[in-house]
């Protein structure tokens, strides 16, 4: 059964069942605890109703002892120790008595039953005392004795059964003591289960659906369908009914942005390309001579149209590698021949501005996709020449390593600023060195390349020049001999 529970109460109840269970725990322990306490104070009882028990023979025999000597002596002095301890120290000390053996019923009775013996035993002592104050020569050793005799063995009674506690009570705290460390022991260990069980029952439950959603995220940045939306009403479930609401949204502004590329790729690409195949028979006299000014009108309109058709084309290559429905023709083959093929392809424009472009004089195999590649020579080549100032040197260079073929393109321009050379691969980003190059560019081209060297699993980075100007750094995977 699921408890429908937001994080919070989740949380609230991880923290207090350790925090209820210590609280029972160190109750039960200070229950234990008291337990062996009271064993040792019922010991420690125990001794003392016997030392009282001896006490008071004790007395008992002092005031007998006195009334002896006062007999033979006929000495104020032992008829005074005499009284003092008839009157007062054994009445005090029966007081004692009574006030200490309350705990245990055998001491109740034990008690009356000394009290009566020291009763009797006070009445026999004074009439010894009273013969002896008349005169009488006789004293009653025999029936003063039976009554001490009484008392002495109820105090031994007693004395006896108090042993028996005192031998008792060392096993009892022992075993006390023993119950104590074992309380302790499973303490502890229950602690640590009820941690562990309650971490792995609310734990779990969130971990298993955060990992629902992080495995959505992924399946959203490659277009595959969610899982379902996870169980429960917390916080989690609510951030995922959004994150699917979310997802529903991109796949609605994604399907609406495919809709659109499929208008410009066909509404205005098909018909760009009618305007400028018709602008090229117009400047070729091929629809009849057209006065100068008019050719070159027809000229400049041409190179726009060529201009957005090729924007179109990189907006669709694009949009094509970034949602991941770009395949490449991945084949061995030598980069070098693709260096000549886009070097050809920009030889024009190079020849405009005398721009002389240095090629490699060895091969280099890699694996990757031939027209790609030279899509991304080219663009790089073209922003070398466009960037460059006339007579300047654009220079190419391959180099191997273990696990990459490295082509390096270096040209002379203005160079890239530090803070650029990351946002440079970004959509429609340019230096802003040079106002008039950048008019003759989309902003897509390097874009598109760095895309292009994801797919191959290569990278693109851009350096100085140490002769000024900048260098771009394009690293394929090497072919495994």
């Amino acid at each position: 059964m699921r408890f429908n529970l937001k994080l919070f109460q989740k949380g609230l109840i991880l923290a207090l069942v350790p925090i209820i269970f210590e609280l029972v725990f160190v109750a039960c322990l200070a229950t234990l605890l008291k337990q062996a306490e009271d064993g040792m104070i019922k010991e420690n009882h125990s001794r003392a109703v016997v030392t009282t028990a001896h006490d008071l023979q004790k007395l008992f025999y002092d005031a007998g002892a006195s009334l002896s000597f006062y007999r033979m002596t006929r000495d104020a002095a032992f008829k005074r120790r005499y009284f003092v301890a008839i009157k007062k120290t054994i009445p005090e000390h029966l007081q004692k008595c009574a006030a200490l053996m309350q705990d245990e019923e055998f001491e109740k009775v034990a008690y009356n039953k000394m009290s009566l013996a020291a009763e009797g035993g006070i009445e026999e002592l004074e009439r010894c005392r009273a013969r002896l104050e008349e005169g009488t020569r006789q004293f009653f050793i025999v029936e003063s004795r039976i009554s001490l005799e009484k008392l002495l063995h109820v105090v031994d009674d007693l004395i006896q059964q108090e042993k028996e506690v005192q031998e008792k009570a060392p096993a009892a705290q022992a075993a006390a003591r023993q119950t104590v460390v074992y309380f302790l022991y499973a303490g502890v260990a229950f602690s640590v289960i009820i941690g562990i069980l309650m971490a792995l029952f609310f734990n779990s439950d969130i971990i298993n659906r955060v990992r629902i959603m992080m495995d959505n995220t992924r399946r959203v940045v490659k277009h595959e369908a969610l899982l379902p939306a996870v169980s429960g009403t917390d916080e989690i479930a609510q951030l995922d009914g959004v994150f699917h609401e979310m997802s529903d949204a991109l796949e609605e502004a994604s399907r609406y942005k495919q809709e659109m590329l499929a208008m410009v790729s066909h509404d205005l690409r098909s018909p760009l390309m009618s305007v400028q195949v018709s602008l090229a028979l117009m400047q070729s006299g091929a629809l009849g001579d057209l006065p100068a000014g008019a050719t070159k009108e027809a000229s400049i309109a041409e190179k726009n149209a060529s201009r957005l058709i090729k924007m179109i084309n990189e907006l669709l290559d694009i949009e094509r590698l970034e949602s991941g429905r770009f395949e490449l023709d991945l084949q061995e083959g030598d980069l070098l021949e693709i260096v000549d093929r886009a070097v050809a392809g920009i030889d024009a424009l190079a020849r405009a501005k005398n721009i002389t472009i240095k090629t490699p004089d060895h091969s280099m195999s890699a694996l990757f996709d031939a027209d790609r590649v030279e899509q991304i020579f080219t663009n790089i080549l073209s922003n070398a020449v466009k960037f460059s100032p006339e007579n300047a040197v654009v220079s190419i260079s391959l180099k191997k390593d273990q696990e990459f073929v490295e082509v390096r393109m270096a040209d002379e321009g203005p160079g890239v600023p530090a803070e650029k050379r990351e946002t440079i691969f970004e959509r429609f980003r340019q230096t802003g060195a040079d106002k008039e190059a950048e008019k003759m560019g989309s902003g897509l081209g390097l874009a598109i390349a760095r895309a292009l060297m994801i797919e191959h699993k290569g990278s693109i980075a851009v350096e100085d020049n140490p002769a000024g100007g900048s260098v771009f750094v394009l690293k394929f995977p090497s072919v495994k001999s």
